[in-house]
């Protein structure tokens, strides 16, 4: 008997738990299987968890299996200690269900094999649901429409504060237009701030840095991939299972990304790609990041620990007054689109690397997300967010460089 979504779902939280016994007690329930097939589906199930989420078992010590060496002797006394207490497991298993029980496990395999092959893999272009119109990039772009001259005192923190107590930033949240762009001199200058925080930034010590090509190739971007736009560029594979592929390029003045979904075949429901930056730089300053939904655009948001500074809020729907704040409409220079004309789901996006606060040769922090439809129960409920892939996340970021 197949598992349901939300059978899968309990079953996976018990593994990352480190709950192996009730997740196999959980299958049985849901199968009515022995247990000597609930431990070897659980292993299989165990073995797969790890390669495609394996930042859930960073916390916990459990990594995926490494490549067998011949053992030293001291290798040899773990090995022997390690049988001991997996004999002494698999004991218990056996009282606990009173069946008997055997081992059994499959090696992962690794998504870095396939990084490699996978540009070659990307589908030419379909015309059986027509070409999206193609996005054009502006021929140039003003520095000074995203910077400004800051003052010898000012610094990200004093000017956000100053920005989110005066009256045209509380009058422009309060009205119908507090997600468009704000152009305002103060955000400049916030922009200038955190431009010369991120020039300064060194990544942890041993961090792995992940190269951006360099590439003068260019993008349409209307939302379907081809080899012609994207040979040249780093490919990363978020997930093997759906071979959720993530893609970075750059001209030097653009940041170029595209995803490409496999598994995303739906046109309805709820598809959506995005890529976090600078996540770390200040300890007010949680994220930047774009959205690229189902269709056209992009949507910019700076997530911040920044909290309403006035009097008590009169409206209580007025939730910004109520808890962190979040400024929408960052970015002005951000361009993207997706479609299903590949016969799948796949996204691309342009933004401006000055206005992102980005330096060539400076390395910065990247995670990204690819969601698609909730999980539900059979009531329909919403149970979780559901993702073909992921790139880090907000605790362990990657590092890129240009």
């Amino acid at each position: 008997m197949p598992l349901s979504s939300v059978q899968t779902y309990d079953i996976e939280k018990a593994l990352i738990g480190n709950r192996k016994i009730d997740a196999i007690k959980l299958y049985r329930e849901a199968t009515g299987c022995s247990l000597v097939e609930a431990k070897d589906e659980i292993e299989t199930m165990l073995t797969s968890l790890k390669t495609r989420k394996p930042r859930h078992f960073k916390d916990i010590g459990v990594q995926a299996e490494p490549e067998q060496t011949k053992p030293t002797s001291k290798k040899k006394t773990f090995l022997v200690t390690f049988f001991l207490v997996d004999t002494i497991i698999f004991t218990g298993l056996i009282y606990y269900f009173l069946l008997r029980d055997q081992d059994s496990a499959d090696k992962p395999s690794s998504l870095a094999n396939q990084a490699a092959q996978v540009i070659q893999q990307i589908k030419p272009e379909s015309q059986t649901q027509g070409r999206p119109k193609s996005i054009s990039l502006p021929n140039s772009v003003a520095v000074d429409s995203y910077t400004e001259r800051l003052n010898p005192d000012d610094n990200f923190d004093s000017l956000y504060l100053s920005k989110i107590n005066s009256s045209s930033y509380i009058n422009r949240k309060s009205s119908g237009n507090s997600s468009s762009f704000d152009s305002s001199e103060i955000e400049r200058k916030i922009k200038t701030a955190r431009s010369q925080l991120a020039q300064l930034r060194v990544p942890p010590t041993n961090s792995s840095l992940t190269l951006i090509e360099m590439s003068a190739a260019p993008v349409s971007l209307d939302g379907i991939i081809n080899s012609e736009e994207w040979q040249d560029a780093t490919a990363i594979v978020l997930d093997e299972e759906n071979q959720t592929t993530l893609y970075f390029k750059t001209d030097g003045e653009w940041l170029f990304i595209a995803c490409d979904a496999p598994s995303e075949k739906s046109q309805g429901g709820y598809d959506q790609l995005r890529v976090y930056f600078h996540a770390g730089l200040n300890p007010n300053l949680v994220n930047e990041r774009i959205h690229i939904g189902k269709g056209a655009g992009v949507t910019s948001i700076r997530q911040t620990t920044f909290r309403w500074q006035g009097d008590p809020p009169k409206n209580d729907n007025e939730r910004w007054k109520k808890y962190a704040i979040n400024d929408w409409g960052l970015y002005n220079y951000a361009y993207g689109s997706s479609s299903m004309s590949s016969g799948n789901r796949q996204y691309e996006a342009a933004i401006h690397i000055g206005e992102a606060g980005l330096h060539s040769k400076v390395p910065f922090t990247v995670y990204a997300e690819v969601e698609t439809d909730p999980l539900k129960d059979e009531k329909g409920k919403f149970v979780e967010r559901q993702y073909l892939g992921e790139l880090g996340n907000e605790r362990n970021p990657v590092w890129m460089v240009f």
